[in-house]
């Protein structure tokens, strides 16, 4: 059994490297922060058009106030919901399959249609065919690329990417490969040629 492979079947198990808590930072400005800016920007400009709404008995203050609160009330709830998702990264191997959590989306795939041997570790910045290029069904923020994405090669992807350049790329049978942001990415392809070698 090679060395890591060794040290995973001791009990450290891989996992995906987490979202940069910049794309979390995003998330909060683009669901709660700008909604809000958006809403007081209306209510400033809305005297000048003469179209501002009757005050409230708390004055001009009060209304914005009370309007800012309604656009929190609704936003806040939806970024929680989406942040929660965000740290949603779960990579396991058992039953025979590797099982890939990634925010809203999951992949199972049998050991037996993985092809370990032919997987690489690459740099995405040299290796821009591999970068992923449409979004078919996926989530993505700045730092991080979640879900099934047209790689620039054309090739359908199941990808879980953070913010790190070297991830593994683990072509499968099923009709699609794997990019996976992966804290020991070498420990991970040395377990699965291990393991997929015993579940052929």
């Amino acid at each position: 059994m090679r060395p890591q492979a060794r040290a995973h079947a001791a009990g450290a198990a891989p996992t995906l490297t987490p979202p940069p808590g910049s794309a979390r930072l995003w998330l909060f400005v683009l669901v709660v922060g700008l909604p809000l800016v958006l809403c007081a920007a209306a209510l400033a400009i809305a005297p000048l058009t003469g179209r501002a709404a009757p005050q409230p008995a708390g004055g001009v203050l009060g209304a914005i106030a009370i309007q800012l609160a309604s656009v929190a009330l609704l936003t806040v709830p939806l970024w929680a919901g989406l942040d929660w998702a965000l740290r949603r990264q779960a990579l396991v191997i058992d039953q025979g399959e590797l099982d890939l959590r990634t925010t809203f989306f999951r992949s199972r795939v049998p050991l037996s249609q993985l092809q370990p041997e032919q997987a690489r570790i690459v740099d995405l910045d040299e290796h821009l065919e591999l970068r992923p290029q449409l979004k078919t069904r996926g989530y993505a923020l700045p730092g991080l690329r979640s879900g099934w994405y047209r790689l620039r090669n054309k090739r359908k992807a199941f990808v879980a990417l953070a913010d790190s350049r070297r991830v593994l790329w683990l072509p499968t049978t099923a009709g699609h490969a794997l990019l996976l942001d992966v804290r020991d990415p070498h420990g991970l392809l040395a377990l699965l040629r291990e393991r997929c070698g015993h579940a052929r």
